[in-house]
């Protein structure tokens, strides 16, 4: 059989990102998951070259994961599977989000180990550096040391160096992919994420002809989907890596104000506005806190990946593609 890759969490937003771009490319691949792709994504993937099998199980099942290794030939692992957790669901879940999102990595690692998977990629969150993002102009690999607050970004912070610590004790050669704040293709409410990004809530207010209105200006590091799926296969395919760590950002900012402004160019039947404070509860897309950018340079310069995609382009690819595929 052929040797796969395989994406745990893959039936999520950036997984099935992935997992087209796999299958555009004749790969193999293995998405580990708790539930199936929706059936749009099914459809659409079903007419690409590569082939794809859906495993359903979850990380903590380490006897299921071991199974899932022993079943199907995998030479390289994309770790993604993960709660991403708001306020309310850490005050409710605290344990099932921290055993996900680290005794679950734990598991898809050590089976990877046993199985001499070639190269594991962790697919970790610019949420690691926290209260540091707030503080820098830029975000840098190195420099900037994380200092994360909420549980997702602790558990994302705990399961990168977990992961990093197989280097030295397994001779793993796995590496560690932060993101910056990803939208687009493919975004929809899993159940695992709680915080559906402002681009992603925006449109579907413009489309529906209603009224966004934003708790702030949303200045961030946006980076579209498509663009998130080719930096993280450009890290996975270098044949060597310098660092162990990585960003996988646009180092391009602009604010869901613009974002809004273009929509309503297309959609002239869209409002928006910014709350006033007395208007909280009217908030319909929260934007997150005004985080500093993550520097794309370290991969730019080892892989040559640059996002394709600003705000314009990003703004017209994802409304003629939602026009395609309706979620």
């Amino acid at each position: 059989a052929r040797m796969a890759i395989l994406i745990t969490g893959g039936s999520g937003f950036v997984g099935l990102n992935l997992i087209q771009r796999l299958l555009e490319g004749d790969a193999a691949v293995v998405n580990y998951s708790l539930s199936p792709p929706p059936e749009a994504a099914q459809r659409h993937f079903a007419t690409l070259p590569g082939k794809l099998r859906n495993v359903a199980g979850d990380v903590l099942d380490s006897d299921a994961v071991e199974r899932m290794f022993g079943e199907h030939p995998v030479e390289s692992v994309i770790h993604a599977a993960v709660i991403t957790a708001d306020a309310d669901r850490e005050r409710r879940e605290a344990a099932r989000i921290v055993a996900v999102n680290v005794q679950g990595t734990v598991n898809v690692l050590e089976a990877a180990r046993s199985r001499g998977v070639r190269r594991f990629l962790y697919v970790s969150s610019g949420a690691v550096y926290g209260r540091s993002g707030f503080s820098a102009a830029e975000l840098d690999e190195e420099g900037t040391s994380p200092n994360p607050e909420s549980l997702y970004g602790i558990s994302k912070y705990a399961a990168e160096r977990i992961c990093l610590r197989y280097r030295t004790i397994a001779a793993m050669d796995v590496v560690a992919a932060r993101l910056g704040a990803v939208f687009g293709r493919w975004e929809y409410d899993t159940g695992q994420r709680d915080t559906l990004s402002g681009p992603f809530l925006a449109t579907r207010l413009a489309v529906a002809g209603a009224e966004a209105v934003l708790s702030h200006s949303g200045r961030r590091d946006w980076i579209y989907a498509p663009d998130v799926a080719e930096g993280l296969l450009s890290l996975l395919n270098l044949p060597a890596h310098r660092h162990e760590v990585y960003h996988v950002a646009s180092g391009r900012e602009w604010t869901m104000e613009g974002w809004c402004e273009h929509l309503r160019q297309r959609y002239p039947a869209f409002r928006y506005r910014i709350a006033e404070q007395e208007q909280a509860h009217a908030v319909n897309v929260q934007a997150a806190p005004l985080r500093a950018p993550l520097s794309p340079r370290r991969l730019r310069e080892e892989s040559g990946f640059g996002a394709r995609y600003g705000l314009e382009e990003a703004l017209a690819d994802y409304l003629d593609w939602l026009e395609r595929h309706p979620l």
